[in-house]
């Protein structure tokens, strides 16, 4: 995921800081429309420049006033690795300065990762030197994945897509940062035929533990067995790659006659070529947080028809109940048949997918596990689209649930707290996910809600779902130590 807003230059020197919102804060004083007096220009030549939000940043300033250099500087950064976290205003959130070593050529830096706001992640040069900089308060515990981009060179009039493409061509991994790349090669040959670019990684301090990551899994763990086929569909006249998990434990004598629990997960060859969804549930297997399983992972049969298959579609919620399940059933019989063995789950589109997929089919879904759900979907609210009504109602789902009878659903929601909206109407990821929350609750559904501090990120929904799956599956891996 990356962040795909346009990013216009800053028309002031104050720093990019992030929150709740995501706002821009600084003074709009450049906008005074009465001319000046000689004697006010003196005054305000001689006013001292407002503080940098940094410390650090901002003794490196003094200390270039002062007629120093950035030897030392770029010295320290070296032997303690970037970005630079120093302590926020409270224990909620830290201070992050991510850096970049310039060169006389150099024109332009960003920082792209899946967090959005209005004006871009925009570093600064600092008083003509080298260094280049961008201060965001950030939450604490944050995990998120990286890129910098340095110098893109954006066409004219390009459009989203264009602008993405021309980033993405000089995107890199953070050169300061010495912290494992993510992601790292999966356990299994990769199925997507798309390059998934190496990105940086920032975790704070208080960041969610992952042992059951994949690069902590131990080599002794067993793994599971993971076959690839294509499955056709009479309901949406298509096909499409599936790849089906099977526990190490399933050929085992004492747990092959046990059904075993399914997971249904949406977006197949990022789970599986980022993720590495077979090791981590190979590791949650092995650590008894969650019973043996298998797990169907399922692609779309090209990325445009995602957006259109996984938003509410009802003939691909059939799809899933009427053809996908028992077609596995039969090829897997050792799957349990209760829905309340059955997960559905999903990130952004996926997340709204698992949810209908769930209201529509609550005799063959009984668990819903939603990752950054994309909720605030409605039929003529997407942009983008041709039929795009910039005054259309979302959360058309949330409605659903709230004028139904309750159903036999278990709830695992999470959201990002940098999934805010940035227009201010409430329509982002987190408002949309607090309020469905909060409509399931009234209506008397089990629901376990959590945010975390991160954004629309893979990297960060790794251990959401690892959690999810703990939450709604762990009480049968207890029930069976």
């Amino acid at each position: 995921m990356r962040n795909s807003d346009p990013t216009p230059r800053p028309a002031t020197a104050r720093w990019l800081l992030l929150m709740a919102a995501l706002a821009t804060l600084g003074p709009a004083a450049a906008h005074a429309q009465t001319t000046p007096t000689p004697a006010a220009v003196v005054a305000t030549a001689a006013a001292p420049a407002p503080a940098l939000e940094s410390p650090r940043m901002e003794r490196l300033r003094a200390t270039l006033a002062a007629g120093g250099s950035t030897q030392s500087f770029w010295r320290d950064v070296a032997a303690s690795g970037g970005p630079l976290v120093e302590p926020g205003a409270n224990a909620q959130e830290a201070l992050v300065t991510f850096l970049w070593r310039g060169t006389p050529a150099t024109r332009s830096v960003k920082v792209s990762w899946a967090m959005r706001t209005e004006s871009g992640f925009v570093l600064t040069q600092l008083a003509h030197s080298d260094v280049w900089f961008l201060t965001l308060r950030l939450p604490a515990g944050l995990r998120a994945a990286y890129q910098m981009v340095p110098d893109a060179t954006i066409p004219p009039g390009a459009d989203r897509m264009a602008r993405a493409k021309a980033e993405d061509a000089v995107a890199r991994p953070d050169p300061l940062n010495r912290t494992p790349l993510w992601p790292q090669p999966p356990t299994h040959p990769a199925v997507s035929a798309e390059r998934t670019a190496p990105r940086s990684v920032l975790r704070l301090p208080g960041a969610l533990q992952e042992p059951w990551a994949a690069a902590d899994v131990a080599p002794a763990v067993p793994r599971g067995t993971l076959e690839h086929t294509r499955l056709a569909s009479t309901l949406l006249a298509n096909e499409r790659d599936i790849s089906i998990y099977l526990p190490a434990q399933a050929s085992r004598s004492t747990t092959a006659a046990l059904p075993l629990p399914l997971l249904v997960l949406f977006d197949r060859e990022a789970y599986l070529d980022r993720v590495d969804m077979p090791a981590v549930l190979d590791a949650l297997i092995a650590q008894r947080r969650i019973p043996p399983l298998a797990a169907v992972l399922v692609s779309n049969p090209t990325r445009a028809l995602r957006a259109t298959e996984l938003p509410a579609h009802p003939a691909f919620a059939d799809f899933l109940a009427l053809e996908l399940m028992p077609w596995l059933r039969t090829r897997h019989p050792q799957l349990s048949p209760h829905a309340r063995d059955v997960v559905v789950a999903g990130s952004s589109y996926g997340g709204l997918a698992s949810a209908w997929a769930g209201f529509r089919h609550p005799q063959t879904f009984g668990n819903v596990l939603a990752l950054s759900g994309s909720f605030w979907w409605g039929p003529g609210n997407v942009q983008y689209q041709p039929d795009f009504n910039r005054f259309g109602e979302g959360e058309w789902l949330t409605r659903e649930f709230a004028a139904s009878v309750r159903l036999p659903l278990r709830f695992f929601m999470t959201a990002g707290l940098m999934e805010h909206a940035l227009t201010g109407d409430g329509g982002g990821i987190l408002e949309t996910s607090r309020h469905l929350r909060t409509v399931l609750q009234a209506k008397g559904y089990p629901v376990h809600y959590q945010e975390f501090a991160g954004g629309h990120d893979y990297y960060a929904w790794r251990g959401e779902l690892a959690q999810g799956l703990v939450v709604l599956l762990g009480e049968q891996a207890t029930a069976q130590k």
